[in-house]
């Protein structure tokens, strides 16, 4: 039974500095408007002593904050999954520990959510994004992929607000990779998005480096679109057109001139064949692995503690 009409889901990792502030700033947020929420921060075995603060934070808010503490980094999505089981409101909205988007535009979607009766309502940066260019490329990149490939609107974040009947189908997803604008696109009917502001960072680095977000793309490629088998397709269909073309012109220097290109050109049709099954028994062995994994049916994450 719902006992608050709204629940702020918060993965947290390396953000120990951040965490007093962020939660003294949502209680100030949702006293502005009259309202009461709960704040469910999911510790994803942060190296630091941020399960420590969560804990103090926790003797003082008592009801106000469920904290829950995994056994071994699962990563944003899962840590935000296992928050979805605990939240009770009747609207659920995710945000970062980091304080780049700003606790006080959790207004700004409260009101677009109810203005538009929509599913989700994504917070989406004003302006550049407060990243380097590498990471605004790489993010533009995917966006387009998933938009153009898969089933996302494109442009999401982070940041954004879900009605609990949707939290609730998806609740109970379990995959060995996990992606939740994906999974949530599945089952969101009504999409919008409200403009809200983008904050630098304010000490240390994203967890997310260049080559880990280049994995965890690959990642997202693989287990949600079908773009490397479709590659592969088009790749194969285009070898063998060029093939063909090659035979045709060998068949006729052979009859007019009575010559043929031998060693060079066998060599040459021999490796590309070879590098192309290769290629695609890689891709082919991407997609295989992963439904092993499915396989084991492993549980999306662990705790380890739970203070409610």
């Amino acid at each position: 039974m719902n006992i608050t009409e709204y629940s702020v889901v918060i993965p947290v990792f390396n953000s120990a500095s951040t965490l007093p502030e962020l939660y003294e700033r949502l209680q100030h947020t949702f006293s502005q408007i009259n309202q009461r929420c709960e704040v469910i921060m999911v510790n994803d075995c942060s190296s630091d002593n941020s399960w420590e603060v969560i804990k103090t934070l926790k003797e003082k808010a008592g009801d106000n904050l469920i904290a829950i503490s995994l056994r071994k980094n699962s990563g944003q999505h899962k840590a935000l999954l296992c928050g979805f089981h605990f939240a009770r409101g009747k609207f659920i909205i995710t945000l970062d520990d980091d304080l780049q988007f700003f606790p006080e535009d959790i207004v700004l979607l409260i009101n677009r959510i109810h203005e538009t009766n929509a599913d989700m309502v994504y917070g989406v940066y004003e302006g550049v994004k407060q990243h380097n260019l590498l990471r605004r490329w790489g993010s533009r990149a995917v966006a387009y992929i998933f938009e153009r490939f898969g089933n996302t609107v494109g442009q999401g974040s982070s940041f954004k607000i879900i009605r609990s009947d949707v939290i609730d189908k998806i609740k109970h997803y379990n995959h060995s990779f996990t992606f939740l604008d994906e999974i949530l696109s599945w089952h969101a009917t009504k999409i919008e998005w409200q403009q809200v502001r983008h904050a630098p960072r304010r000490e240390g680095s994203s967890g997310y480096s260049i080559p880990r977000l280049i994995f965890l793309t690959l990642n997202l490629i693989f287990a949600y679109t079908t773009i490397p088998l479709r590659f592969m397709t088009w790749f194969g269909l285009l070898s063998f057109i060029v093939c063909f073309g090659f035979i045709i012109y060998f068949t006729y220097r052979k009859i007019m001139y009575g010559t043929v290109i031998g060693f060079t050109a066998l060599i040459v049709s021999v490796m590309l064949s070879t590098g192309l099954i290769m290629f695609s028994l890689g891709i082919i062995g991407e997609y295989l692995n992963r439904l092993f994994a499915l396989q084991h049916r492993k549980p999306p994450f662990l705790i380890r503690e739970i203070l409610k």
